[in-house]
């Protein structure tokens, strides 16, 4: 009902009201004028510049110059290759979970499209984005494991992830070796689901890094793995950690915080470093600003400590998107790479920075001197389809323009250069091949 509609009297006292007010809003009018010319706070609010509109997301982004491709210089020794195949997180939110658990195939069949480029390499490592942990509740407590894969219960997603433990044999049949257990979610299911999600990856015969099970809290926090090329068997030392555990206290200390237990993290390094039969160091690090596609200082300082502790190289983790690829040399001249973030393998997250990443794919070559080092590196782009069910496709395989608004978003963070079509198996001779050895 309108003013111009009420009855005489209400509407004569809804006149007398509002002519009240704005008496009073004008009376109050000097002395607010004159606070603001006396009170300091005000006048530094009056000057500082507006703030800058926030530009509207959509889902195109334009063209931009890309990255300088990222090469090495140093020539290996004759010798096999070693070749890595890494991706970001495998975070499973509710629908994922629910569409997965309807699917013949479980959650390989959202992994199967890029699978044949991940068994290619030799050895591969994702990060486990949440307990796999059989029968655990929230609360940290053991219940009757339900029947389904999804029960939105024992076996969900945010805030507190739980997957079924065929995640694990889901992941190995895709290719992968290595998975990451210290994040921001390994907790999610307190101690007795960091234990199970242990139990899980060893009963699948996995190898895993930055967590303990309460049994054996003397295992090193690191893994090696010994990875056969040719006629050669390559010991891979891999060491994870993570910036924390959403408040969850670790009372156990189950898992290695990266800042926290920052001289332990470098310690492990040299421990690795020094032993003659490990030839290769990852530190797969759990950092970063959430939705941030620049490294903030602590990612960069600590990268180059462990690098020059010596580390190989380094894969991140946790910001959900793209960070940059980076070559660093240390100070004894080796050459390594830092990938701070490889954004979400597999998730249902919105947007399309949230729903693009990328394979890195890493060549080792021997250097001459009981070790392996860096002889090429190429990535190969992703898009995450998550309508009409749950995929990850490589984008150069999709048919245009299907996935064209994410490796445009792509290149603007990483190298154009470096991209390799997605074919197996990855070839060594991409841009960025250490040269032939000299003669």
């Amino acid at each position: 009902m309108t003013p111009q509609n009420l009855p005489a009297r209400p509407a004569r006292l809804l006149a007398s009201v509002l002519a009240g007010t704005l008496c009073g809003l004008v009376a109050l009018a000097p002395a607010a004028l004159a606070q603001a010319k006396s009170d300091p706070a005000l006048l530094q609010a009056k000057n500082q510049p507006k703030p800058a509109k926030k530009k509207r997301m959509t889902t195109e982004e334009k063209a931009a110059p890309s990255p300088k491709a990222i090469a090495f210089e140093k020539p290996c020794a004759e010798g096999p290759r070693l070749r890595v195949a890494a991706v970001g997180d495998v975070l499973l939110h509710d629908m994922l979970q629910k569409w997965a658990a309807g699917q013949k195939e479980g959650f390989y069949a959202a992994l199967d499209p890029v699978s044949d480029i991940i068994r290619a390499a030799d050895i591969s490592f994702a990060n486990l984005e949440g307990p796999a942990a059989e029968g655990v509740a929230s609360n940290g407590k053991e219940v009757r494991a339900p029947a389904t894969r999804y029960d939105k219960n024992v076996y969900r997603g945010y805030p507190m992830f739980n997957y079924h433990p065929s995640i694990v044999t889901d992941l190995k049949r895709a290719g992968f070796r290595v998975l990451l257990t210290a994040n921001n979610h390994s907790l999610d299911r307190h101690q007795l689901g960091a234990d199970k999600t242990i139990e899980a990856i060893k009963a699948a015969g996995l190898a895993y890094t930055g967590t303990r099970h309460r049994q054996n809290m003397t295992a090193p926090w690191y893994v090696v793995t010994p990875v056969k090329v040719g006629g050669a068997t390559y010991n891979i030392g891999w060491l994870g950690c993570a910036y924390g555990t959403n408040g969850v206290p670790d009372r156990a200390n189950q898992v290695l915080k990266c800042y926290d237990q920052r001289d332990e993290v470098l310690e492990n390094i040299r421990t690795l470093a020094k032993r003659a039969d490990v030839h290769a160091i990852f530190f797969t690090p759990h950092w970063g600003g959430e939705y941030s596609h620049k490294a903030d200082a602590q990612q960069t300082a600590l990268a180059r400590d462990v690098l020059e502790a010596g580390a190989t190289a380094v894969i991140g983790s946790h910001p959900h998107v793209m960070q940059p690829f980076e070559k660093y040399v240390t100070k004894d001249g080796r050459e390594t790479v830092i990938a701070y973030s490889l954004g979400n393998f597999v998730s249902n997250q919105i947007g399309l920075p949230r729903l693009s990443s990328a394979i890195l794919l890493l060549s080792l070559g021997p250097d001459g001197k009981g070790k392996l080092q860096m002889a090429s590196m190429g990535w190969v782009p992703l898009r995450m389809q998550v309508k009409n069910g749950f995929r990850v496709d490589a984008i150069d395989r999709l048919k245009a323009p299907d996935g064209r608004d994410s490796r445009v978003h792509l290149v603007r963070h990483l190298p154009e250069g470096n991209i390799h079509p997605p074919a197996a198996p990855f070839a060594t001779q991409v841009a960025g091949t250490c040269p032939t050895p000299r003669t």
